[in-house]
């Protein structure tokens, strides 16, 4: 009895349950939002949710809670997996990073100028030009692990290690290039907290109430500063110390207490908040738009391209290596999966276009499209055309 629920719990806990739970979020957010529903759907997440303390208010539609702030933990969490594989893991040899760096070069250059040729001459339709270059790390990788033994385990190391990277430049992009108008006060509040954490770190304080209590003054100020909130995820994950002054490791205790949240509520919900695709509204010219377009063929086409062609430069450079036990068809098919954007891409989308029907929901249903047809074609290809040993 205790094996089985030992079996179950490593089930539920795994990246491939996290994959099939937002498949099930998704088709609900579409069932609901096409159905007698829809109304209590867009009610739900219209519903305004704030506090004022003084002259200081805050109040956003729980949409928006969803995708600046439980977003933000997120993003919190691949900052404590960089900053643990840079201290202990791969990123800790630097031979390691090289090609997963490329990778994610790649995988945002060429999504991108893909999306830039097809919308150049429209400069509003240009701002969604990042929306294509995101990867969902939590779908590849299930897409990966159902693929079973035939792909070597070095393969799971490398799109985790190019996820991270992918990450961090999406929080790059969301930084620099998806900013309003900055509030000098905001930045100084957020800069103290910061250096309070930097002062915490220093010390070796691991009171996690300290850390707390900086972080939720930092996600305030940076969403007031006119970046976006998601920075001060990754900022706060920084400055968490390793391990305690007896030596119990701490970053990582935080981590693995975030993973229930990540899995059964944070991207679920996300998932089915951004989910909700109208299809009475879409017609046949939204479908064909330089929007829908250019975001299909950079996820489905340009993330593969890039991915792969960065990847095999930087090893046909002897800047890098082939992943161990690896070949250049189990690369490519990896490579194909990372056109999976769905949660990043409609993150991005939800950003690049704020009012969410200017399209009629067709760069959301080209996000939708794109995941999918990543994720069954490079399904299909590692499963039986990726377990040769010959080279392509």
């Amino acid at each position: 009895m205790n094996e089985t629920l030992d079996k179950i719990k490593k089930i539920v806990s795994s990246e491939v349950f996290g994959g099939f739970l937002l498949i099930i979020c998704t088709i609900l957010a579409l069932c609901v939002q096409n159905s007698f529903l829809s109304e209590h759907y867009r009610e739900f997440l219209n519903v305004n949710v704030g506090f004022n303390v003084g002259n200081f208010a805050l109040d956003k539609p729980l949409l928006l809670w969803i995708n600046d702030g439980l977003i933000s933990i997120f993003f919190f969490s691949i900052g404590l997996e960089l900053k643990k594989e840079f201290i202990q893991g791969d990123f800790k040899n630097p031979k390691n990073i090289v090609l997963p760096f490329f990778a994610a070069l790649g995988g945002i250059i060429v999504p991108a100028a893909i999306f830039v040729l097809i919308n150049i001459t429209d400069p509003y339709t240009l701002k969604g030009w990042a929306i294509p270059t995101a990867t969902d790390t939590a779908f590849a990788l299930a897409i990966l692990m159902m693929v079973g033994k035939k792909i070597p385990p070095s393969l799971k190391v490398f799109l985790l290690s190019l996820a991270i990277f992918d990450d961090v430049g999406a929080i790059l992009i969301i930084a620099i290039f998806y900013t309003t108008e900055l509030s000098v006060v905001a930045f100084v509040i957020a800069a103290i907290a910061i250096f309070v954490m930097f002062i915490l770190n220093l010390l070796g304080n691991t009171r996690k109430s300290f850390y707390f209590i900086c972080s939720v003054i930092l996600w305030l100020s940076v969403l007031k500063s006119g970046v976006h909130a998601t920075l001060a995820g990754i900022i706060t994950a920084f400055f968490i110390p390793m391990q305690t002054k007896e030596g119990q490791p701490f970053l990582k205790e935080i981590d693995e207490s975030l993973r229930f949240w990540l899995i059964f509520i944070i991207l679920p919900l996300f998932a089915f908040a951004n989910a909700g695709v109208n299809l009475s509204n879409i017609t046949m010219g939204s479908i064909f738009s330089g929007v829908s377009i250019g975001i299909f063929l950079g996820l489905f086409l340009g993330k593969q391209v890039g991915v792969f062609l960065f990847s095999y430069l930087a090893i046909k450079f002897k800047l890098a290596t082939l992943p161990h036990e690896a070949n250049l068809k189990q690369l490519y098919g990896v490579c194909i999966l990372t056109g999976i954007g769905f949660t990043m891409s409609l993150f991005i989308d939800g950003l690049a276009y704020e009012v969410s029907d200017i399209f009629h929901y067709a760069d959301n249903l080209s996000i939708l499209i794109a995941s999918f047809c990543s994720g069954i074609f490079g399904f299909i290809y590692l499963k039986f055309f990726a377990n040769s040993k010959k080279e392509i």
